[in-house]
């Protein structure tokens, strides 16, 4: 379907041609426009957060791509029954976020509509040098991870009543934090390649970096960082329904024990590598010798960091899973 889309023929305006979720735009020897949009509805009952959240991963689109957010504007469909008060709420968290990362927050649109959402469209600046993408990962690049999963699983039982915001509150305050730091360090050390973490899991987007990439990648699935009481979670069947569909979609690339057996029968820390993130960290590929590097300017900015693994050769896009 992306095949017949119309391309642009300018020589200023060369798009980016890979997955990542942000456009690049080269406008001089010295200058690259990064464009995003993005924007969801709810996934807790405080508007406030809520706008946090959804601010904070759209603005994670240019951080991944190692740009600085320059201006952004609100998208909003808001159902008016619900009141301009709690809009309001969100406005004011979304706000926040984008005056954090030093965004002008230029406007926006918004529309009645039967259920809330709410989200940025961002620009951000980048040197062509500093530009990092989701493909370029070479066998022997260690993978770090920058934020814990289960977000989407804790979203899940706070929807069936089974937890508080109170009691989910250390995963809504990492996802409402920003990729800055983890993005200007990354830029720093000098990365193979990055994606944040989104809607399609961890294994979902590690799939789409090796695929772009032509390699592989051994998971230490024991190494990978998840949020308090998410493995009882998932034992108890409470998960986000994305989760089914990125792991059929990742299936038929994964390597290693136990792959195969059904969804209840499969091992809680397996089935947490697929949870769909709202927000999530950045996932960088980073050359063995500059790995210490990267960890020490990561630590430095006080970004948390756990390496869960490393590129191989093998096929495009198989991910090979070990505890």
């Amino acid at each position: 379907m992306l095949d017949a889309l119309p391309r642009s023929s300018t020589e200023l305006a060369r798009l980016l041609e890979t997955r990542d979720d942000a456009a690049v735009t080269r406008v001089s020897d010295d200058l690259c426009l990064v464009q995003t949009v993005d924007f969801f509805t709810p996934i807790v009952d405080s508007p406030y957060w809520f706008g946090q959240i959804a601010a904070a991963n759209a603005l994670s689109d240019v951080y991944a791509m190692g740009a600085r957010p320059l201006t952004a504007m609100n998208l909003v469909a808001w159902p008016a029954d619900l009141g301009m008060g709690l809009l309001a709420d969100v406005l004011r968290g979304g706000a926040e976020k984008c005056l954090e990362a030093g965004a002008e927050l230029a406007g926006g649109h918004s529309i009645d509509d039967k259920e809330p959402k709410y989200g940025l469209a961002v620009t951000g600046v980048a040197r062509p040098d500093e530009i990092v993408y989701n493909v370029g990962a070479l066998p022997g690049d260690q993978l770090v991870l920058t934020k814990r999963l289960g977000i989407g699983v804790l979203a899940s039982a706070l929807k069936k009543g089974l937890l508080s915001e109170a009691d989910m509150m250390p995963a809504v305050e990492e996802a409402a934090a920003l990729n800055a730091a983890a993005a200007a360090a990354m830029v720093r050390v000098g990365v193979s390649a990055c994606t944040d973490v989104s809607g399609f899991g961890l294994a979902g987007h590690l799939s789409e970096m090796l695929t772009g990439s032509e390699a592989a990648a051994l998971v230490r699935v024991s190494r990978v960082p998840l949020h308090d009481g998410i493995l009882e979670l998932i034992e108890q069947g409470v998960y986000a329904g994305g989760l089914r569909k990125n792991r059929e979609y990742v299936l038929p690339r994964l390597r290693g024990e136990a792959v195969d057996e059904p969804l209840a029968s499969q091992d809680p820390r397996t089935l947490a590598l697929f949870d769909p993130q709202t927000s999530g960290g950045l996932l960088i590929a980073v050359a063995e010798d500059r790995h210490s590097a990267l960890l020490g300017e990561l630590e430095g900015a006080g970004v948390s960091a756990w390496t869960i693994g490393e590129i191989t050769l093998g096929p495009a896009g198989a991910l090979l899973l070990e505890s």
